[in-house]
């Protein structure tokens, strides 16, 4: 009885051990992260003038690390750089890495690739205030049991893919594309281990960012989806986005990865590009290109992936294009400017950061000549459908609704009865739903919206199969709503108070005062600016002369809203008694 029990005990072991690896997708450990508190106080002056850590042990085995600190800068107030040097589990040490400051500015540095290192050792130009290091692992690698169980497991998978024969490779698809670059989907790389917190946000595609990722460039082809799983990981979760923020990767081998969920065909808005996201999309190259060359094998993919992207989203891969910033303290182009940037263009261009190195970026000619190359084999099937958006009246004054209507149609032309739709407005980071509705039987449509703001719509259709498709935008002008208050009669030279009203809230407005002359005409005679508080107002007038006045309180028109002014109040000035 013992003899089947431990038999029997033995069999669930292997099977829970075995269970992870009998996917038909390729076997991905289960990645883990830790963090590691260091003490600065013990670090050594270098001669150059920055600071030098000891040798650091990580509490485990680490496949990548990035660094975090509060504050934004070191002692003394300086911004903090970073270099990084790792030990792998054989003793040696890997070259100096400068590490790429944080997609935010100024409070940390971004997280490279070690292949599971033991130990760590840091540079700084300044020496960080209540630093942490940040790990994941992706390889199951961290401990001594994990190392085990992942041995096992990537045996049982190994077993089963040797019975059933090996499948084919697995390639992430696009709606409406007849020949497509082959695209390893989120599945293969482990990203049911890195859910997007998030729906995804869409966007516009006008240019593509490239970026490198800053690892070790000595990683097998074999390491490049753990590379992957750890970025997301790290981005997720460390960092508090949404999702990874590249659109997709590419490693040295020219292998493809598909990055932030949404969908290859879709305008998935990314987390690449600070002020940029909204009309671009992302590729990342696996490794750090600051001196080494990129592979050609690498250049070749980068180059066939934004051809397709780009071509997918009817935008040329030559020349240039002019984009507006939506600012951010990583952006060197201050909010609203307008940049032109090439169609195919560094990360460096756009942020305050070195990215994709000086060997990536020196590549970008021949990136951009070999996708120019590749771009017309890239024929595309009809659209799918279209959807049309009209407003009733685009001047509203708040709180006005807007009467919206268009049509959803198929391919053929004819109306999509059911097909859900978005109405979205655009944002300082993209496309934002506000409102859904259903198109009626002969796919026309019908929506109220009622907004405080100017807003540049669009209308999106749902369309079978999961394809999206989206209308022109129409801008909506909203006016705020004033009113103003005033005694009919007053004495003159004596102080009354006027009041007021804006609707939605506004910080100001403008007080004009008009006087009847001897001609009878109305004359200008003060202009008083008015701060609202609240969306409310009220200010001292004194009226010199006694005549009849009229008064209006205006706003001169601002981003969110357009010009407007109240109803005209009239006040008789007399002459004290």
């Amino acid at each position: 009885m013992r003899r089947v029990a431990a038999v029997l005990l033995a069999a669930g072991l292997i099977v829970w051990l075995a269970a992870p690896a009998l996917s038909s997708h390729p076997f991905v450990p289960r990645a883990v992260e830790f963090e590691q508190a260091l003490d600065t106080g013990s670090w050594v002056r270098e001669a150059g003038g920055g600071w030098r850590s000891p040798v650091v042990r990580a509490p485990k085995r680490f496949d990548l690390v990035g660094l975090q600190w509060r504050g934004g800068a070191g002692a003394g107030g300086h911004e903090v750089t970073a270099s990084i040097r790792v030990r792998d589990t054989r003793g040696g040490w890997q070259p100096w890495t400068r590490m790429a400051d944080d997609h935010a500015g100024g409070s940390g540095a971004e997280p490279v690739w070690a292949g599971g290192a033991d130990a760590y050792q840091l540079r700084t130009d300044a020496r960080p205030r209540r630093l942490r290091a940040r790990f994941v692992n992706a390889t199951g690698s961290a401990t001594a049991r994990d190392r085990i169980t992942t041995a096992l497991r990537r045996g049982a998978h190994g077993v089963r893919a040797t019975l059933a024969g090996s499948p084919a490779p697995a390639q992430a698809t696009a709606a409406g594309s007849r020949t497509a670059p082959q695209i390893i989907p989120r599945e293969d790389w482990g990203a049911d281990q890195c859910p997007p917190r998030a729906a995804p946000a869409y966007g516009e595609v006008q240019l593509g960012f490239v970026h490198h990722t800053v690892n070790a460039n000595t990683y097998s082809p074999q390491q490049s989806a753990a590379i992957v799983l750890s970025i997301c990981r790290y981005h997720r979760n460390e960092n508090g986005w949404r999702d990874i923020g590249y659109n997709f990767l590419v490693d040295r081998y020219g292998q493809i990865f598909e990055g932030r969920a949404g969908g290859l065909d879709q305008t998935v808005i990314g987390a690449q590009a600070q002020g940029f996201n909204g009309v671009s999309t992302s590729v990342a190259n696996l490794g750090t290109f600051s001196q080494a060359a990129p592979t050609a094998a690498g250049v070749q993919a980068t180059a066939e992936l934004l051809a397709w992207k780009l071509s997918l989203h009817g935008a040329p891969v030559t020349g240039n294009v002019e984009v507006t910033s939506a600012g951010g303290p990583a952006n060197r182009h201050p909010e609203g400017s307008g940049v032109t940037f090439g169609r195919i263009t560094g990360h460096r261009d756009a942020d305050r950061t070195s990215c994709p190195g000086d060997a990536l970026y020196a590549q970008l000619p021949e990136i951009r000549t070999q996708a120019a190359a590749l771009a017309p084999q890239f024929a595309f099937l009809p659209p799918p459908g279209a959807v049309t958006l009209q407003a009733a009246d685009t001047t509203l004054e708040y709180p006005q609704t807007a009467e919206l209507a268009g049509r959803a149609t198929g391919a053929d032309g004819a109306g999509l009865a059911g097909a859900p739709i978005s109405l979205q407005f655009a944002g300082s980071r993209g496309f934002v739903t506000i409102g859904r509705t259903t198109a009626d039987s002969d796919g026309s449509w019908a929506a109220q919206l009622q907004t405080q703001y100017s807003r540049s719509l669009r209308a999106v259709a749902h369309l079978p199969g999961g394809a999206l498709v989206a209308s022109p935008p129409v801008d909506l002008r909203v006016a705020p709503r004033l009113a103003l208050r005033a005694p009919p009669r007053v004495t003159a030279r004596r102080s009354f108070t006027v009041r007021g009203s804006i609707s939605p809230r506004r910080p100001r407005a403008t007080l004009v005062i008009e006087r009847r002359g001897s001609d009878a005409r109305m004359h200008t005679v003060a202009r008083i600016a008015v701060k609202v508080k609240a969306g409310r107002f009220s200010t001292p007038v004194r009226l010199r002369r006694p005549a009849l006045h009229r008064m209006r309180v205006a706003f001169a028109g601002d981003g969110r809203n357009g010009a407007a002014r109240s109803a005209n109040v009239l006040v008789r000035a007399v002459r004290a008694r």
